[in-house]
């Protein structure tokens, strides 16, 4: 690919473009100042959404609007739908991309906290060869990922869920979408059969500690191999309270945003619940 042997011999002030809805943006408030733009929109052999023995894979050109549209999503990947619902309009979906989504690594970016949930990797790739890096492990701060100069993402991948499992996504911001969150959570649970005892759950949020999403994992372990009910509950409330560490900014105050993010993980759970069940477990 001709494109990673001149990003190899120029590592120093060139940014990568994909359809720039972030980095426009961004450019225009002054925030970054690169020399050279290199417009990634030819690629289209970086568009696709697959799935092979068990693994979706979503090449990094996929538009949000192209992932939303693959009929290789059932009804257990409504959250996929859920989340380009609220991601914004026509003028934005039919261009913004999921590799651009995860690259721009900040709270305001709808996809990442549902594929941290579905414990996503992502593929990377240079002169030298591919690299897989868990998602988690992708995003390093604000603004900040492990993808070296002379490398691009090339896909992101996550293993099918299980038939007893389901994942729901919830957002608020000043509209439901063309807006930056003040607060958005994405959850994946999955359920022993008949005992609705906790076999499995990922909770994640576009802030928990810092502004980058990211997995709540201290109410993850409170809440696994535990009986899903109105104690539990309760106590998994308590648990994110003492975990979130949320700012306040323009957008937001630190007390709002909390009081937003625990009513954001019961609804998220509930809905994951009648999910799976029919039933509303929890009120």
């Amino acid at each position: 690919m001709d494109l990673l042997h001149y990003i190899n011999e120029h590592q120093t002030g060139v940014q990568l473009i994909a359809n720039g809805s972030d980095l426009i943006n961004r450019i225009q408030r002054r925030q970054v100042n690169p020399k050279v733009l290199v417009d990634l929109t030819g690629l289209t052999e970086l568009s696709y959404v697959e799935k092979e023995n068990g693994t979706f894979k979503i090449g990094a050109m996929t538009t949000i609007a192209e992932l939303i549209a693959s009929p290789l999503f059932d009804s257990k990947y409504e959250a996929i739908r859920e989340v380009a619902r609220k991601f914004g309009g026509p003028s934005i979906v039919n261009v913004a991309t999921v590799g651009g989504n995860v690259c721009s690594a900040s709270s305001s970016e709808d996809l990442l906290p549902l594929l941290l949930v579905l414990d996503a990797q992502v593929r990377t790739r240079s002169v030298k060869g591919d690299r897989v890096v868990r998602l988690e492990d992708f995003l390093k701060g604000k603004r900040m990922v492990d993808l070296s100069p002379n490398e691009i993402m090339v896909e992101a991948t996550f293993s099918d869920i299980d038939q007893n499992a389901r994942c729901a996504f919830e957002k608020v911001g000043m509209r439901n979408s063309l807006i930056t969150a003040f607060v958005n959570c994405a959850i994946y649970l999955k359920l022993a059969t008949k005992t609705n005892r906790i076999e499995d759950i990922r909770i994640a949020f576009n802030r928990v500690n810092g502004k980058i999403p990211a997995r709540a994992k201290n109410t993850e372990e409170k809440m696994q191999d535990k009986p899903l009910d109105h104690k539990r509950l309760t106590m998994s409330i308590d648990a994110l309270r003492n975990e979130l560490r949320l700012t306040s900014d323009f957008r937001a105050s630190q007390e709002y945003r909390m009081e937003v993010a625990c009513a954001l993980f019961k609804r998220t759970l509930t809905r994951c619940v009648d999910g799976l069940t029919g039933e509303k477990l929890i009120v």
